[in-house]
Order: structure tokens, then sequence, then C-alpha cells
């Protein structure tokens, strides 16, 4: 199932420009877009999400 932007910066609890901002740097790039232009992210791409946050957790103890 694809999720837009806003659906999973609610589903996950941060901004919409966090995700553009991982978008820009390389950081989490959606697998998809649709026609419009809209990133489409995949439970792959939430996976990864939830790796980052664990990770940036991590390393601020």
């Amino acid at each position: 199932m694809a999720m837009r932007v806003k659906e999973v910066a609610d589903l996950v609890g941060i901004s919409v420009r966090t995700l553009h901002y991982y978008d820009e740097i390389g950081l989490l790039t959606p697998e998809k877009t649709c026609e419009s232009g809209y990133r489409l992210y995949t439970d792959d791409d939430l996976e990864k999400l939830q790796q980052i946050y664990f990770s940036k957790n991590l390393a601020s103890l």
C-alpha cells in the first residue's frame, strides 16, 4: 500500500518538511511517485524510516 507524504508524516509524527528534506539529501527517497508528482511511500520506505529514527535516537544517547 502506497502512502502520500502527509499520511506518512501524520502516522509517524514528523513534519512533511522533514520527509521532503530526507528526500532532498537522499536519505529516504520514496520508491514511487504518482502521475501528478506526489511522493508515494511503500511499506519498505516506512521500514527504512523506522531504522533512520532508531539510529538517530541511538546516536543521541
